[in-house]
């Protein structure tokens, strides 16, 4: 088993710890590019390995029919979105976590919603849109 990887919000106000690595990935739609600014590159986390430590200045916001975003209401960083089904997932924003070195990406989805000014590095599998709902079964993020 993997030490805990420790994560937090700016001000502290919320903080967590995930119990195992989990896949790195990263999301270009919009929804998430508005949300974080940039892409959104995060790491899944299963429900049980998830544990908030502090959260009293935990937020969430009901983005979707099928996930929620969390974020802190005093520094307002952006932290996870969880899908609301049983035994939910979690996405935990990759910039919160404290990681040890040699992560890498996994996946990028919603490649055809990417800007044109950048381009991450590197050979994943890259799903559009289209080929993004159609493999996890969602109608937005």
């Amino acid at each position: 088993m993997t030490d805990l990887i420790k994560g937090q919000c700016l001000c502290g106000g919320v903080a967590f710890e995930v119990a195992r690595d989990g896949a790195m990935s990263a999301c270009h739609c919009r929804m998430c590019q508005r949300w974080t600014g940039s892409v959104f590159i995060d790491m899944d986390v299963e429900d049980d390995d998830m544990t908030l430590v502090s959260h009293d200045t935990l937020a969430w916001y009901d983005s979707s029919d099928w996930a929620k975003r969390g974020f802190c209401s005093r520094c307002g960083s952006s932290l996870f979105y969880r899908m609301k089904t049983d035994g939910a997932k979690w996405a935990v924003l990759a910039g919160t976590l404290d990681l040890p070195a040699g992560h890498t990406l996994s996946m990028e989805i919603f490649v055809d919603e990417k800007p044109d000014y950048f381009d991450l590095a590197g050979e994943r599998p890259r799903l559009t849109a289209e080929e993004t709902l159609a493999r996890f079964g969602g109608t937005d993020t």
